[in-house]
This record gives structure tokens, sequence and C-alpha cells, in this order.
């Protein structure tokens, strides 16, 4: 998978996980993105600019970076959103952050 692919599936994951359509999400971006533009993002077929990857992360409500937190697939499937989730929290998580998580884990198993 390329990185205009990769980068077109997190956009879709994290526009589907906020209840946006891509209508909704070019128009949180501001003129600078269209419809159009949103659809060739995720399918892979555009190359974005910075200016659009930051309009994009505006129009999702997140850092732009976590627009690049792709993730491997497992056994050729995919993550549950749950499991989606959890590793984009240990992705972003500061030091007290997962030391938390990692002392809730222990206590769990």
């Amino acid at each position: 998978m390329d990185i205009k692919t990769a980068f077109g599936e997190r956009v879709r994951e994290l526009r589907k996980r906020s209840g946006l359509t891509q209508a909704e999400l070019a128009g949180r971006c501001g003129s600078h993105v269209e419809m159009q533009r949103i659809g060739e993002i995720e399918r892979g077929e555009r190359n974005c600019t910075l200016e659009t990857v930051e309009a994009v992360a505006k129009g999702l409500g997140c850092e732009p970076a976590e627009l690049f937190l792709f993730r491997p697939q497992k056994l050729g499937r995919r993550l549950s959103q749950m499991d989606a989730r959890l590793i984009d929290s240990w992705k972003t998580a500061d030091i007290d952050t997962i030391r938390k998580i990692t002392r809730i884990l222990s206590e769990l198993l």
C-alpha cells in the first residue's frame, strides 16, 4: 500500500468515526477543499498539499499528525473501532497516560 492510499484510508476512518459525510467534512474544511477532493483523497488518488492536510485535520477536529497514524493490518482483517481507538490513544499518549494505561491493564490481567 502506498502512502496516498494509507493516508486516504486514515482520513476515511476518522471521517466515519466522526459521523461525517464527505460533503459535511468538505464544508468544515472551508473553501480550500471541495467534496470531490475529499473523495479523491480517500481513494488515494490525490496528493495533498500541507494546506490541504491542515484543512482536513481542522475539519475532522484533530491535529494534522493524527492523519498520519497509519496502523498495520492484522491477519489481513481490519481492526475493530475499539482496537483502533486504543492504538490511537496509545500512540498519542504522554508518559503519564501510558503509565496509567499500563497500570490499569496489569490490574485487569
